[in-house]
């Protein structure tokens, strides 16, 4: 899931300014999902590595 995220913001990244600015709302929700999703992950894997 998280590549899917990071992928869709990949994307984002390399339209052209002009149509990247119409989705800039679009641009920070994804970096957000990102964030939080990496911080799920590195919780997943500590928990993991505990049991």
């Amino acid at each position: 899931m998280l590549y899917i995220v990071e992928k869709a913001l990949n994307e984002l990244e390399a339209m052209p300014r002009d149509k990247r600015e119409n989705f800039a709302h679009l641009d920070h929700e994804i970096r957000e999902a990102v964030e939080k999703l990496k911080v799920l992950k590195e919780k997943l894997e500590a928990e993991n590595n505990i049991k």
